[in-house]
């Protein structure tokens, strides 16, 4: 490997861990460049490295590549001014779209960007504005005021001009100091995380008084980003200061099963859905998985393993979300709902009063970690049954947790092979259906079904006590009842999965679910892994109303 002569290498303290801000870079570092530098040495001028950090946040160089490597004591930067296209994007293309058009317009503009930890954000809005001139700068949990220093710091290196926290006492002059940046030039100012000095209202008081005076037409772009989600979508209500003055606002979900895949578009598609599966829609534990690295090895790595970068997410997962509190009733909850219940059962696991259970409960699906869902048109008064909405918390509370003590003693590699490698595929089976909901809202007009109403299932007993499940069954825009399987098995499947279909509908109808009589008019579904017998095509030739779907369906070359 050819070594860069750019190098610069500062001390930091004892840490052997790798972290790459740049994936990019990784032949910006040799074996030779970590050993050559001793323990608590500098090896290269100060003034170099902060030039060069410098210009990796405004811009100033046309490409710069930084990546930090903590092994041997060391952190080496490395910058690289030649032409290059920015990283791509997975599944944000709308938003990057909407952050240029606000950055050229010319205009002032103020923005908000929110959604839990792990999702993107800061990836989003560091790779969203090509060359223009942007400063950046990540809050930490501590008080406003040390903020407003820690601001008008990293300011003064960025801009090359000084400015003295004792002359900007107030975060009015602070706002008032970024907007005249923009008097002559385009401005960005990211400001990231930026719940961490809210709470009274007073910042976002001094936003707007600094604001409102601003010329329409004055160029700069203002973005406030943070993960702490009902404080930040509460900066848009009625009573708030900054109402009425945002011009965009946007949530970021996590991924769904297709563009998770094209976060390692070297898995096949059976391979893709498993890691799915395993390590969900977040962005930051599907870049764990290291490019061309196998699935068993990755998860072993990254995920079973105590000392794996997701395993020690999972651990502080909900510390990360700022004003939880309780944490031992929300694991509590969280660990039920893996296992699927209604209120009453999670209250008699917990022991937790059931309005509590209920108030956190809603907390944790407005962080998008827990789902409730009905039967297919049940009553208002049937219960919900909770869920876990994220696969990787799912997968934690399957394989992970419960084998914490075993992990003391065996390999992650051990426990992969004994505990979760044969029990995988059943743990995908309620997977698999989320990923065929989710393949339904992408698809539908491509495979030529219509669009839906409604989603959902029907689980319980028919009038015999005897259970029933219907993987499917849904309304349609047109009012037609859509019902049907998902099998993940690798199983081929015949026109038997129909035949049970229908028996079951029957059986419903007579147990008096009314929606199940209407099988003249429905539609059917049937989506199987391991793909279908050649009878499946004789069978939907023969009844139009019949649609069967594999694995290659949900994930299509588009």
């Amino acid at each position: 490997m050819q070594k860069r002569k750019t190098g610069v290498a500062l001390a930091l303290g004892q840490s052997r861990a790798l972290a790459s801000i740049c994936p990019t870079c990784t032949a910006c570092v040799t074996e030779e460049d970590a050993e050559a530098v001793q323990p608590n040495s500098i090896c290269a001028p100060h003034s170099e490295a902060t030039r060069l950090k410098e210009s990796f946040h405004d811009g100033k160089a046309r490409h710069s590549r930084v990546k930090l490597v903590l092994q041997y004591s060391v952190i080496i930067l490395c910058c690289q001014t030649n032409s290059m296209s920015l990283p791509q994007l997975v599944d944000r293309h709308n938003e990057a779209a909407d952050l240029s058009r606000l950055a050229d317009s010319g205009q002032k503009q103020l923005g908000i960007l929110y959604g839990r930890r792990q999702v993107g954000k800061t990836y989003l809005l560091q790779h969203s504005w090509g060359d223009r001139r942007v400063f950046y700068f990540l809050l930490a949990e501590q008080t406003p005021d040390l903020n407003r220093q820690d601001l008008l710091r990293e300011l003064s290196a960025w801009s090359g001009t000084s400015y003295d926290p004792a002359d900007y006492p107030t975060w009015r002059t602070v706002f008032r100091a970024l907007i005249d940046l923009a008097s002559d030039d385009p401005l960005v100012v990211v400001l990231d995380e930026f719940q961490y000095v809210l709470g009274t209202g007073e910042v976002t008081s001094h936003l707007v008084a600094a604001w409102d005076p601003v010329p329409k037409n004055r160029p700069i772009t203002l973005m406030l980003a943070g993960s702490e989600i009902s404080t930040m979508s509460h900066l848009q209500a009625g009573s708030e200061p900054l109402f009425g003055r945002i011009t965009w606002s946007s949530r970021l979900y996590p991924f769904d099963y297709r563009d998770a895949a094209r976060m390692a578009p070297h898995l096949a598609p059976r391979d893709a859905a498993y890691m799915y599966g395993i390590f969900g829609g977040s962005p930051r534990y599907l870049a764990a998985l290291g490019e061309g690295e196998s699935l068993a090895k990755g998860v072993s790595r990254t995920f079973v393993s105590p000392r794996g970068e997701v395993h020690l997410q999972m651990m502080s997962l909900l510390e990360q979300e700022r004003g939880l509190r309780d944490l031992a009733d929300y694991r509590s909850l969280l660990a039920v709902a893996a296992r699927s219940a209604e209120l009453k059962d999670v209250v008699e696991a917990t022991k937790i009063e059931e309005h509590v259970a209920r108030r956190k409960l809603e907390t944790l699906e407005n962080l998008t970690l827990v789902r409730r869902e009905r039967n297919f048109e049940a009553s208002a008064k049937q219960p919900y049954r909770y869920y876990l909405a994220d696969n990787a918390l799912a997968f934690w509370y399957s394989f992970v947790f419960p084998n914490r003590s075993r992990l003391i003693r065996e390999s992650s590699g051990s426990l992969w092979g004994a505990v979760i490698a044969p029990q995988l595929d059943g743990y995908m089976g309620r997977i698999f259906e989320g990923m065929v909901r989710e393949a339904y809202q992408r698809y539908a007009t491509r495979w030529g079904l219509p669009s839906i109403k409604m989603w959902g299932h029907w689980e319980g007993v028919d009038h015999d006590r005897q259970p029933v499940e219907l993987d499917i069954a849904s309304r349609t825009d047109d009012g037609r009842l859509l019902a049907g399987e998902v099998k993940w098995s690798a199983d081929t499947r015949g026109p038997g999965l129909h035949t049970s279909v229908l028996n079951k509908l029957s059986r419903l109808a007579v147990s008096g679910q009314g929606w199940a009589k209407d099988v003249d008019n429905a539609l059917f579904l049937y989506v199987s892994a391991g793909g279908f017998a050649p009878e499946m095509t004789a069978l939907q030739e023969a009844d139009p109303r019949v649609h069967f779907l594999t694995l290659s369906d949900l994930y299509p070359d588009d």
